[in-house]
């Protein structure tokens, strides 16, 4: 008997497709849910919405797997190459090409441990770059007038930071809600202080905050990863706003906290050192106030004495010898005053009695008698010569002659009163015309001499007026 042919003709015949669907239904059945650790590779994420990535292990086997759509949109952290995740999915094989993948209905990151591992890379990363140097921080103002904040607002991380706000010190708030966890929350949260430190080109209208609160409650190092990513540490570097991290409790750790100005270790925390709080600083105020009162009110009774003691003293020497200095001067005063009182007395007294003497009046009478004697002698002799003058050159009487001039001083009188009558010109006036003169009292006489809007008296016969002139045209 011939066993190799019988054997043969046993073993049944596929084709291709054939092979490959018994291949898919095999797979696909005994494979429905499986657990798959591996570490993600080759990670794109396509126009669809759909993600594509490759498994492998330590051994480098691979396996493709496909994250549809609306299970991407539900994983709750930023997946990266490298990154050792565990998913649950099922086998599948596309028959054409005889390949199996994993369709992924759900990922996670493969324990903390590896999160760890993995923000710990990022951190000696981020240090060896200088991110986290203390040159770099930013010093936070006392008393900011405006403090924005970027939270989520389904949390109670906001209400936490609002109430201590209101609590301390009421200010301003720029709220710019944000998913804080999730693959979208690092976008959001980098986006968000980028655009805050962007206002001024943004919207001239909103003002600026002094300083930024970044972070969150707490939650699972998994959903605290947002804050752990390359883009957030980045933008949070870059800002130009003093930032606060505030993620998580006390316990929890993030690469914000290293490179935010200020780590705060609660959101609660974080209000509190944004702002100080306003009754101690005004107990703080009035301690100050009075110790500088109670300062001043002690240098006053320092100088007080000291001025009582040796200033005063001194001063008061001073004004004593002055006064006797005057006293002095005004008893000398007196004397002299005294002094020319009695010698004026004694002088007119003395004038009187020369004056009144009667001998001294003989005297002067004889001087006045013998003056005019002289004075009329010399008038007599020039009578005598002016007769002997007349006489000899036979001139008019004296009478004739005093005709004559009063004759002429008439004739110069009359001519004198007919040129002044007709120079006065209220004789002119009367006759219609009219003198106009300026505010100098100055006559105007040609229309040159006016300017735009001179203002002028005009004088009639009958009286004046005021008036502005104006040249034609005007």
């Amino acid at each position: 008997m011939d066993y190799k042919n019988t054997y043969e003709s046993n073993i049944k015949e596929y084709t291709v497709t054939e092979l490959s669907n018994a291949l898919k239904k095999t797979l696909e059945v005994n494979f429905d849910i499986i657990h798959l650790r591996g570490e993600v590779s080759s990670l794109t994420k396509a126009a669809s919405g759909h993600v594509y990535l490759s498994l492998k292990d330590k051994n480098n086997s691979l396996i493709d797997g496909i994250i549809w759509k609306g299970q991407a949109n539900r994983i709750n952290f930023k997946l990266e190459d490298g990154m050792e995740v565990l998913v649950i999915g099922r086998l599948s094989t596309y028959a054409p090409r005889s390949k199996y993948n994993i369709i992924i209905n759900s990922i996670e990151i493969a324990g903390e441990g590896a999160l760890l591992k993995l923000i710990e890379e990022r951190r000696r990363l981020f240090a060896e770059e200088g991110l986290f140097n203390e040159e770099y921080k930013k010093p936070l103002p006392f008393i900011p007038e405006v403090i924005g904040i970027v939270t989520t607002d389904s949390g109670a991380a906001f209400d936490d930071i609002i109430v201590r706000i209101r609590k301390r010190f009421p200010v301003k708030i720029l709220f710019y809600p944000v998913s804080v966890q999730g693959p979208e929350a690092a976008g959001q949260i980098s986006k968000a202080i980028k655009s805050i430190n962007n206002l001024p080109q943004l919207n001239k209208s909103i003002q600026v905050p002094d300083i930024l609160i970044v972070g969150r409650g707490g939650g699972s190092l998994e959903d605290l990863m947002a804050f752990n990513e390359e883009e957030v540490v980045r933008a949070i570097f870059e800002s130009e706003i003093p930032i606060i991290s505030a993620v998580g409790h006390e316990i929890d750790n993030s690469l914000s906290d290293y490179v935010a100005d200020v780590r705060a270790p609660t959101p609660t925390a974080a209000a509190e050192i944004a702002l100080p709080d306003m009754s101690v600083l005004k107990k703080n105020i009035d301690v100050s106030a009075n110790a500088i009162l109670s300062s001043i009110h002690n240098r006053i009774n320092f100088y007080g004495e000291k001025y009582k003691k040796y200033i005063l003293p001194s001063f008061f020497k001073i004004i004593e010898s002055k006064i006797q200095s005057l006293d002095i001067t005004n008893s000398e005063l007196n004397y002299k005053k005294n002094t020319f009182i009695e010698n004026s007395k004694n002088k007119i007294i003395k004038n009187k009695i020369e004056f009144y003497s009667p001998l001294n009046y003989c005297k002067n009478q004889m001087l006045n008698l013998t003056s005019k004697a002289k004075l009329l002698d010399s008038v007599y002799k020039n009578l005598i010569d002016k007769k002997y003058y007349l006489f000899a050159n036979k001139p008019l009487s004296i009478h004739e002659k005093y005709q004559n001039f009063i004759s002429g001083m008439r004739l110069a009188y009359t001519k004198s009163s007919s040129a002044l009558e007709a120079y006065n010109y209220n004789n002119i006036l009367e006759k219609g015309f009219a003198l106009v003169k300026n505010e100098d009292s100055q006559s105007i006489t040609r229309s040159k001499s006016i300017i735009k809007d001179t203002k002028a008296t005009i004088y009639f016969f009958d009286g004046t007026i005021k008036a502005i002139l104006k040249k034609n045209g005007e």
